[in-house]
């Protein structure tokens, strides 16, 4: 069985994410697994985006992983 961080890592191979897009795959604290992910030797770069919710534009950061450890 895989883990939340797994499977958030896979899709990181994959495409990039922000807090919300994360959500759907069940990581309720997207941060909080991309600092995991680093002190395990992942390298990720970050942008700030602008994305509209159901109660205003929110500012979030999108992670693109840059080097799998």
């Amino acid at each position: 069985m895989a883990t939340k961080k797994d499977t958030i890592l896979a899709i990181l191979h994959q495409r990039s994410l922000n807090r919300f897009e994360a959500e759907r795959h069940g990581d309720h604290c997207l941060h909080s697994t991309i600092s995991t992910l680093t002190a395990e030797g992942h390298a990720f770069y970050s942008q700030w985006e602008v994305v509209e919710t159901r109660f205003k534009p929110t500012r979030v950061k999108r992670y693109f992983l840059l080097r799998a450890a």
